[in-house]
């Protein structure tokens, strides 16, 4: 079976993205995520695991996909130049000691210098679960915000070389 590696993402274009937001879901809980179509015709999600096995290529799996994208909705056009045309030049996960924090979708930073990530989660009237779009300096807030609390971002890519 082939498996899409992470490190095959890098340097991939994002063509369009789409979402699906739930207002309540089955734990009372709001959702929200997001399916990001590449040129290459490739649909990914935010990746929530650093394991550089990203994605097994089984019929079930890219029929998910390809379903979640399309039945998705569309970003405003205002936030679409943040992304489309953007090629993927690393991802930044949260680890909580050594382990990820499954609880925080990657970020993933774009040749425009603006990282893009999601909060999937959250009870109802928590106005962050959403897209998140940040510049170099909101992404370095959140980062320290995150230190803060004793988590730590580490880049995919520095990580897979050191390893």
């Amino acid at each position: 079976m082939d498996t899409l590696k992470l490190s095959e993402l890098i340097g991939q274009e994002i063509e369009d993205l789409r979402f699906h937001y739930i207002p309540e879901n089955e734990y009372g809980l709001q959702s929200f995520h997001t399916y990001i179509k590449l040129a290459n015709n490739w649909i990914i999600d935010i990746p929530k695991y650093d394991d550089d096995d990203y994605l097994n290529l089984t019929y079930d799996n890219l029929d998910y996909y390809k379903k979640m994208f399309e039945a998705g909705k569309s970003v405003p056009d205002k936030l679409k130049t943040s992304f489309a045309g953007q090629t993927i030049l690393d991802f930044y996960f949260s680890y909580d000691g050594d382990e990820v924090d499954f609880d925080q979708s990657a970020f993933i930073k774009l040749s425009n210098n603006l990282y893009l990530s999601e909060n999937n989660f959250g009870p109802m009237g928590l106005t962050t679960i959403d897209l998140i779009i940040f510049n170099e300096e909101q992404f370095t807030a959140e980062v320290q915000r995150l230190k803060d609390n004793e988590i730590e971002v580490r880049s995919f890519l520095n990580t897979k070389n050191a390893g």
